[in-house]
């Protein structure tokens, strides 16, 4: 594979501030009680807080470039801001990639970004995490060659020759890339007949085996280089189950964005957390991406000396004003020539923190804290503004390098059917090695089938009185159980999720509608399967009518309310951030639905203008359907008793079938709600690339330099083109010289 191409990231005038609750002026008039109960019907009042003010600067490629400063410097919100992350806030100032206008939604397509915590589904091992990320977000081509195929043996006596695409191996990440394309002799000599079906299957197989080699080849790999063989096979675990220890788990995210080539890498303090030799492992990683050609920021939270020695650049954020930008090693010089001297034997990252930016033996008396602090920045970012490595550092954004970028740069995404496939298999795996939630609700199912069939045993011994009331009772509990249980079940499982699937969503590693669909597929066996069981327990212990159309009647309403309480759940989920807000909405998905259920409301007597909730409440559906599969046309003792009691509850006209259909209803409706909170959640956290497509984030990359560049450009092909003519020329010179 290729050397990566170079990307130089610049910016300039970047400022970001976001609004803030304007605070209450310390006495101020007025009756605190009616201030209270004014603020909900008035508009509140916002002030603006800016975060970071008027930055310049710019990170060049094969170095790695560290950001340093104090809590609340801005940092992240930098670093989120260059890597397309940021999401709220306004922003102004301009953001070039070699020259190209860039937003964040277009360095999105270029950047890899690794969060400070560490987001990875837990049952996953470490080798399966990275497997994904190749799977998912397979690495670009980058460089290509005609060849021979190693698969030609396979179809070889059956006198078909195959025409493959494989990576020129140039170092030891250069890995095969699979077979791309097959062509017949027959094809090759102008026929048009296609091949035989046999070849075309022997092909697909060989080809398919390929690729799987080489994503297992890229994996071994990338495990070897960042030093996760002891793990591989380890589950990456999080707070409830052991798994891989902290620094493993950080290489781990970092070997993710790896494998996908990205040639920018961002990381949000990567060594926070660990210990030193971890920390310096990570360091050291980071130096080897950068050696490779990639541009890497990352930030960092007082780094050790050692680790000190392995950056490149030091960029120092102070109240959000850049204090320090450049070589890591002019530094101790620039410090020195401000009045703050480092000593021998002192780590210059701490000289910074202790010596520079929070001592204020030089500033006035009698300030408050924050005013000293303001007026430390400020003089911080005049002497930098006036010094010779800021002149630097402007000439380096006046003449960036403007080399075209590649398409092969950009990020990939594997096909919606591969991701489909990938996370339905993902899915499962998660489900069989969570096996004991799947215990819980078979065990859960088959405990309250026989709890409420040994309660109402053989109810159609005893009189009608009991019958009916014994009934009803269990049929309104079986509707509840199947529903809310469900619901319970499901919100826990998802919340869980919810943040791996934002993180891995906004890290592209798949689309929402597969990501949807795989989770719908793999759940809803086991909302087919547990009131399955339940409902061939406790049928029968209660003495319903031995049918077995009616039998299967019951076990289908039951599990249609399982349905419905996975989709209500899977909304409820999808609606609200935190587990503890589910739980404060959850009450309002089932105690009206509960209300006018058709047990304790008389639906046809109830207020009229409440009466409509019924229409929405799939327990009064399925509960009206159970009703009348177990009492129409129900006998005692030659007393048609259960036609007469359905005309006194007033459970509607509508039959069996009709009531089945309102609940299936009801649960598409609460699926397609929970795609469109789904897609609401990713829209609102895609920030600027949901006002841009993907091609157009391409297209504003691959285009001219901007015009500001127009005439650093113009001279960067002058002199390359006197480069070339001298070249040409010396051949000739050569010659006349013999």
């Amino acid at each position: 594979m290729e050397p990566n191409k170079p990307l130089q990231i610049s910016f300039e005038g970047l400022t970001y501030s976001v609004k803030v609750p304007a605070k209450q002026a310390v006495g101020s008039s007025g009756n605190p009680l009616l201030r209270v109960l004014k603020s909900p019907f008035t508009k509140p009042e916002f002030n603006d807080k800016v975060i970071l003010r008027q930055l310049d600067g710019s990170f060049r490629p094969g170095r790695v470039t560290a950001i340093l400063g104090p809590s609340g410097s801005g940092k992240t919100t930098l670093l989120n801001l260059l890597a397309g992350q940021i999401s709220t806030g306004t922003t102004s100032g301009d953001i070039w990639v070699n020259g190209r206008r860039a937003s964040g939604a277009s360095m999105r397509q270029l950047a890899g970004y690794v969060n400070q915590d560490d987001v990875i589904l837990p049952t996953m091992t470490v080798e399966e995490a990275i497997e994904m990320s190749i799977i998912l977000r397979p690495p670009p081509i980058a460089s290509q060659s005609r060849g021979p195929s190693p698969m030609a043996s396979v179809v070889g006596e059956q006198n078909v020759s195959a025409e493959v695409d494989v990576n020129v191996a140039t170092g030891p990440d250069q890995l095969p890339l699979p077979v791309t394309t097959g062509r017949s002799n027959s094809e090759g000599q102008g026929g048009r007949s296609a091949p035989p079906k046999k070849v075309t299957a022997s092909v697909a197989a060989a080809r398919k085996a390929e690729i799987k080699a080489h994503h297992k080849a890229r994996c071994s790999h990338a495990i070897s280089l960042f030093g996760l063989e002891k793990c591989r096979g380890t589950a990456v675990g999080d707070s409830s189950r052991k798994g891989i220890s902290g620094g493993e788990k950080k290489r781990t995210a970092i070997a993710m964005e790896w494998v996908t080539e990205a040639p920018v890498l961002f990381l949000d303090e990567p060594t926070s957390g660990l210990d030193a030799h971890s920390a310096l492992m990570v360091a050291r990683q980071l130096k080897d991406i950068a050696n490779a050609g990639r541009t890497v920021v990352t930030v960092l939270h007082q780094p050790s000396s050692d680790m000190f020695e392995i950056i490149d650049d030091i960029l120092i954020l102070f109240e959000g004003r850049i204090v320090y930008l450049g070589e890591r090693a002019s530094l101790v010089g620039y410090l020195e020539r401000l009045g703050y001297p480092c000593g021998i034997y002192t780590n210059p990252a701490d000289h910074v923190f202790n010596a520079v930016l929070f001592e204020g033996a030089t500033l006035a008396k009698g300030m408050s804290d924050s005013q000293r602090v303001e007026q430390r920045a400020e003089h911080l970012l005049t002497t930098w503004q006036s010094s010779p490595e800021a002149a630097t550092m402007q000439a380096l954004i006046a003449n960036p390098e403007l080399t075209a970028i590649d398409k092969t740069q950009f990020r990939q995404i594997s096909p919606p059917l591969t991701q489909l496939k990938y996370l339905i298999k993902r899915a499962g795996r998660n489900a069989i090695r969570n096996r004991l939630v799947i215990k819980v609700r078979l065990i859960q199912s088959a405990f309250f089938g026989l709890l409420i069939g040994c309660i109402f045993l053989n109810t159609d011994d005893k009189s009608v009185a009991v019958q009916r009331q014994n009934y009803s009772g269990a049929m309104f509990f079986s509707c509840m159980s199947q529903y809310l249980l469900t619901i319970l079940a499901v919100v826990n499982v998802f919340t869980g999720e919810r943040l791996v699937f934002f993180r891995e969503w906004q890290a592209a590693y798949y689309g929402l509608p597969a990501y949807f669909a795989a989770k719908n597929i793999v759940e809803l066996p086991i909302q087919i399967v547990s009131p399955i069981v339940y409902s061939a327990i406790c049928y029968w212990l209660l003495g319903f009518q031995h049918d077995g159309v009616k039998f299967i009647l019951f076990t289908v309403i039951a599990i249609t309310l399982s349905v419905c309480g996975f989709t209500c759940g899977f909304l409820l989920g999808a609606s609200f951030k935190t587990l503890s807000a589910v739980l404060a909405a959850l009450p309002a998905m089932f105690l009206p639905f509960m209300l006018f259920g058709g047990l304790l409301v008389n639906t046809g007597n109830s207020t009229v203008w409440l009466r409509w909730i019924q229409w929405i409440s799939p327990i009064k559906y399925g509960y009206s359907a159970m009703m009348k599969n177990q009492f129409d046309g129900y006998v005692v003792d030659g007393k048609p008793i259960g036609d007469e009691y359905l005309n006194e509850v007033q459970l509607g006209s509508f039959s069996i079938g009709v009531d089945i259909i309102f609940v299936l209803g009801i649960s598409l409706l609460a699926w397609v709600l929970s795609y469109v909170a789904l897609e609401y959640l990713t829209k609102k956290g895609r920030g600027d690339s949901a006002k841009y497509s993907t091609k157009k984030c391409q297209a504003e990359l691959l285009g001219q330099p901007d015009a500001r560049f127009a005439k650093v450009a113009e001279k960067k092909s002058h002199v390359a083109t006197l480069a070339a003519t001298e070249e040409s020329q010396k051949p000739m010179l050569n010659l006349s010289l013999e």
